[in-house]
């Protein structure tokens, strides 16, 4: 016997409401997956079809791909004068591993490797968010729509391969030879990383940590010996000259404010420090979320080049703090304001690391909500 139809008059106030909230749910849902798809489609598209698609996977045509193919001819990825002209925004400043990482692309025409690139940091993104938990289709979505997310994807660089490989792990940290791996691999590609192994030391995986540390070094080592050591006596100089390019990183905010080189890096060591610090105490108390974005904030205030793809490891914590969609997902969208290649006015500095900031607040007020939720839990059910 089937049961009876119950019409939009007879609900009460409260079931209407509700019937409501859902009906617009729903719609600002299909608002944001079409509104990300189409952007997504859009830049795809523009990659095999424009006038202007070698602008496309920008970092992986003029730095990534040109590496590899030098490992591939058995030469150097770096350049041969350091102290002379150097294009420090195209130069290949990593270590030789990710030119070997990549090297299996080269067997693919550039503008086919580009839009595999793409597609492969599309995937690092959305898996990076799924590995921690996340599984509603509004966060996969506003991530595409982030400034840094779009900025990873359209420069299709290693910034996806980095939030993908932190996100393993956190989901490995119960697993010292796995989290270790991770780790390693991630601080042996961006030295600037290496406040996570400060976070896995006072999270009390020592072990992972050590291993790690030793992983990171020999896999660097390994790699630079497969090229005969070339490049590495210069490397420390082709970082200096790297750095010297203007960009958001903290000791740039620094030199905007006026203050002279030494200070604006003393400033940066101290505000890195500070984060380095809340890592460490948090580590200790167990609040593991929290001590890993202040390790990943400490990184991203350590480094001296800092672009806003970098910031596309915040989803990172975000999703561990917030696994459904809310307003603080749509914060990073606001960094569309900021130029993406260019650092046109020292202002603008400041729009990334209030950003960050104000992310760091809002993550640490819901860790802290979180955790009274969980405690109120525990005392409904008996088990506190």
């Amino acid at each position: 016997m089937s049961s009876p139809t119950v019409s939009g008059d007879q609900l009460g106030p409260d079931a209407r409401a509700q019937r409501k909230r859902v009906h617009w749910g729903s719609l600002f849902v299909a608002v944001v997956v079409v509104t990300a798809a189409g952007v997504l489609f859009a830049g795809l598209f523009a990659a095999v079809g424009s006038d202007r698609h070698d602008a496309l996977a920008w970092d992986f045509r003029a730095t990534y791909y040109p590496a590899a193919e030098a490992v591939v001819n058995g030469s150097s990825p770096y350049p041969d004068d350091v102290d002379g002209v150097l294009d420090e925004r195209t130069v290949y400043a990593y270590p030789p591993q990710l030119a070997f990482v990549i090297a299996p692309l080269t067997a693919l025409p550039i503008d086919v490797a580009a839009v595999v690139a793409m597609l492969a940091s599309l995937a690092a993104l959305m898996g990076a968010i799924a590995l921690v938990g996340v599984r509603d289709i509004r966060c996969f979505a506003t991530l595409i729509l982030w400034a840094p997310g779009w900025n990873a994807l359209e420069m299709a660089n290693v910034s996806a391969l980095l939030a993908l490989l932190l996100a393993l792990a956190w989901r490995s940290r119960a697993a010292p030879l796995s989290l270790a791996t991770a780790l390693a691999v991630m601080v042996s590609i961006k030295l600037f990383l290496w406040p996570l192994f400060v976070w896995a030391a006072f999270t009390r995986r020592v072990t992972a940590a050590i291993l790690g540390s030793g992983f990171a070094i020999a896999l660097t080592a390994v790699s630079w010996a497969l090229i005969g050591f070339a490049g590495l006596g210069a490397y420390p100089d082709l970082l200096e000259r790297v750095a010297e390019q203007e960009s958001y990183s903290l000791e740039r905010v620094g030199l905007g404010l006026g203050l002279d080189s030494h200070s604006s890096y003393l400033a940066t060591f101290i505000v890195s420090g500070l984060l380095t610090l809340l890592c460490v105490t948090w580590g200790r108390r167990g609040e593991e979320e929290r001590a890993l974005l202040a390790a990943v904030l400490a990184a991203l205030a350590l480094t001296p080049v800092l672009w806003l793809h970098y910031l596309v490891v915040l989803a990172v914590p975000l999703a561990l703090f917030r696994p459904r969609f809310s307003p603080l997902w749509l914060l990073p969208v606001v960094l569309w304001i900021c130029p993406r290649a260019e650092v046109a006015d020292n202002v603008t500095l400041f729009v990334p690391a209030g950003v960050a900031a104000i992310l760091a607040v809002a993550l640490l007020r819901s860790s802290v909500t979180g955790n009274a939720a969980r405690v109120d839990h525990l005392h409904a059910t008996g088990r506190a």
